[in-house]
């Protein structure tokens, strides 16, 4: 699968993996799109360390939903461009995910058209979703926003706290030949206190997060403030899934209630003013990273629960 850069006019190799389930597809014509964060590749909805706890894709496969998971530009078995900084950017990524959204609808992956497209992204995976309704309104049926919030207060702190190093020097068995804009977090511990909240997780799926961390790249940071601070006329149902404990998006306090009456994740409701159905729901001790704690079984009940109540 190819994507494209109109600025440069480039195309791009992009890989994913279409997983459709063994006991047949309960929900014909529907598929789901899932899109990861910073920090990782799209094996974090099919995590690799203890799947039957923490792989999204395993659990909505028992409910017959067919997924779709990619790899973003720059990261895992796609494409890695050199020049991480003009190519490798925020809207290269919505670009590619439009594309990809057109590409279900025309059965131009797998072979089969699906006629809903349910968004479920997290992070900054939930950033370009929230993008890509504004361009595509009409091709998402559904969104499920998890580590996600209208709150980036703490994003300069995060991005301070991450401590980046060059991906290459910090791990070259892996990224050798990367040039000095692929970045990743220089230290486990900075990765840990961004996306885990202690001790509300298996010590081992720490380990296993940062030796299986993945590149950022400049390009991407310097842009990201183009895909926030908006506005979607997006209609249809959304769903925001954040931890109570998230870092990134609350500063670790998303039961704060800045009016007075509703929480950070509430107010978040402002993006979507044209939403259908905008609802919220805060698995407890739980930070950034929600499919790495110990709660994920329960938030993966929870989303799969609600894709059923509004999709069928």
């Amino acid at each position: 699968m190819s994507g494209a850069n109109s600025s440069t006019g480039a195309a791009y190799n992009i890989s994913g993996v279409l997983c459709i389930p063994k006991a047949g597809d309960k929900h014909n014509g529907t598929v789901q799109l899932l899109v990861h964060g910073l920090g990782f590749d799209s094996s974090y909805w099919d995590l690799g360390f203890q799947p039957e706890n923490y792989s999204y894709v395993m659990r909505a496969a028992a409910e017959g939903y067919t997924t779709f998971r990619y790899d973003r530009l720059g990261t895992g078995k796609s494409e890695h461009p050199f020049d991480g900084y003009h190519e490798v950017q925020s809207l290269t990524d919505v670009e590619i995910i439009v594309s990809i959204v057109t590409l279900l609808h025309q059965g131009g992956i797998g072979g089969k058209a699906y006629s809903s497209v349910l968004g479920v992204g997290h992070s900054y995976g939930s950033i370009q979703l929230t993008a890509a309704s504004v361009f595509v309104p009409n091709l998402l049926s559904a969104l499920v926003l998890t580590g996600f919030s209208a709150n980036a207060s703490s994003f300069g702190q995060v991005l301070t706290s991450m401590a980046f190093s060059r991906a290459d020097e910090s791990q070259p068995d892996r990224f050798t030949g990367l040039p000095g804009s692929y970045i990743i977090p220089g230290l486990p511990q900075s990765n840990q206190i961004n996306f885990l909240y202690y001790p509300f997780y298996d010590p081992d799926v720490a380990v296993y997060s940062y030796a299986n961390v993945e590149p950022i790249t400049q390009g991407v940071l310097f842009t990201l403030s183009a895909l926030t601070g908006g506005q979607s006329n997006f209609t249809g149902p959304v769903h925001l899934v954040t931890g109570d404990r998230d870092w990134i998006f609350c500063g670790s306090q998303c039961g704060v209630k800045p009016d007075g009456n509703h929480t950070i994740l509430e107010l978040t409701d402002i993006v979507f003013p044209k939403s259908s159905n905008f609802s919220v729901y805060s698995p407890a001790n739980t930070g950034h990273g929600l499919n790495l704690h110990l709660s994920a079984p329960d938030t993966y009940t929870n989303i799969l629960n609600w894709l059923g109540a509004v999709s069928g």
